[in-house]
């Protein structure tokens, strides 16, 4: 094994290697952050809700935190994600005691926008413009055949992911700009996302990049994951792997039985399957060692892989599926663990490239 180097540098002529980050994280992991890592992405605090609770009025501390970081690393920041079904507020969707109309939205949208890329543009260096705006049918019972039946949908159909990027577009000229989204790598849900891209190109829009998720609750298929990248690219688009993490849940195997919520049992199952164990740990360093290998080999059209967070103390799948005020279940989803120090699986990322 190796003596640890940055991992940042040792990947340095292959893809930047990123992570998730927020205030408390950074206040935590400091110097782990200024040594590992070559690219950081705001994990909530430039999301709608974040920077502009009220329209018209945008609260910018935490996002720039972040961005103050981002100089003292003499790096740019993975900006994530402007628009979103999530974390955005009422207000958007209402005009007065009324629906708003699409027009609305796409002026809201616009000036939203305008906002955002005059205050971060110097520190930002790619956008998730658009996230997570494909049905998603066996997780939220959608039946539109390709986009999220959200409330941007509901309204405006498909033209607020185009009024996105179109804003973007005009605002950030010199950003790359990403569609982002899940379960990019199954077939089902890629043939969506490619859909969706498609129908940007060939309306004009700028679309540089897909952001590849990554978040792996069931075991990795890598002839899926290579075929993914090599149909992404083969639009082509830039390859940005954004928030992977991988759960204990993806150490079962592909052949495992799965509950579903819902079905008797489940409660009990989840919980066994999200509990760590010796065997679990090791299997997740495999995961990694596996998947990186591939990232490299894929290297003329990835850019930069970024963890979804940095160390294991603060993970978002410790709730992740569980009732507010339930007991959590730790979780050990990223490269270094709860006191910040690198897991086996990164001093073999290292050796891999020396």
């Amino acid at each position: 094994m190796s003596e640890l180097v940055s991992l940042a540098k040792a990947y340095d002529k292959y893809f930047k290697i990123g992570a998730a980050v927020c205030p408390m994280c950074i206040q935590k992991h400091h110097d782990l952050i200024l040594r590992h890592f070559s690219s950081i992405t705001p994990e909530n605090e430039m999301k709608y809700e974040s920077i502009e609770p009220e329209e018209g009025v945008f609260t910018f501390e935490k996002a720039d935190i972040i961005a103050a970081l981002a100089k003292e690393m003499s790096i740019k920041v993975r900006a994530h994600a402007p628009v979103w079904h999530n974390q955005t507020g009422a207000w958007m969707f209402r005009d007065g005691d009324k629906p708003a109309s699409p027009e609305l939205i796409y002026e809201r949208i616009d000036a939203h926008s305008k906002a955002i890329c005059e205050h971060f543009n110097p520190i930002v260096y790619a956008w998730d413009v658009v996230n997570e705006a494909t049905t998603d049918p066996e997780k939220t019972g959608d039946t539109n055949p390709i986009y999220r039946n959200s409330e941007y949908y509901k309204i405006c159909r498909e033209g607020f992911i185009e009024a996105a990027f179109r804003s973007m577009d005009k605002y950030s000229p010199n950003a790359q700009l990403f569609y982002n989204d899940y379960d990019e790598w199954m077939p089902n849900k890629r043939e969506r996302i490619v859909t969706l891209i498609r129908s940007l190109q060939e309306k004009g829009s700028r679309i540089d990049g897909m952001g590849m998720q990554q978040h792996y609750f069931s075991a990795p298929d890598y002839d899926e994951l290579k075929r993914s990248i090599e149909i992404y690219a083969g639009l082509g688009l830039r390859i940005h792997i954004t928030e992977l993490d991988v759960s204990t849940t993806a150490t079962l195997g592909p052949g495992a039985k799965r509950l579903k919520p819902g079905e008797p049992g489940f409660n009990e199952y989840i919980r066994e399957a999200m509990t760590a164990t010796p065997e679990k740990l090791a299997k997740i360093n495999e995961i990694y060692v596996k998947l990186f290998e591939i990232y490299r080999s894929y290297s003329d059209v990835i850019d930069c892989v970024t963890t979804w967070g940095v160390a294991d103390d603060m993970t978002w799948l410790d709730m992740f599926g569980f009732n507010r005020g339930a007991d959590s279940i730790k979780q050990h989803p990223l490269l270094f663990d709860e006191n910040g120090q690198p897991k086996p699986c990164v001093y073999q990322l290292i050796d891999a490239v020396r």
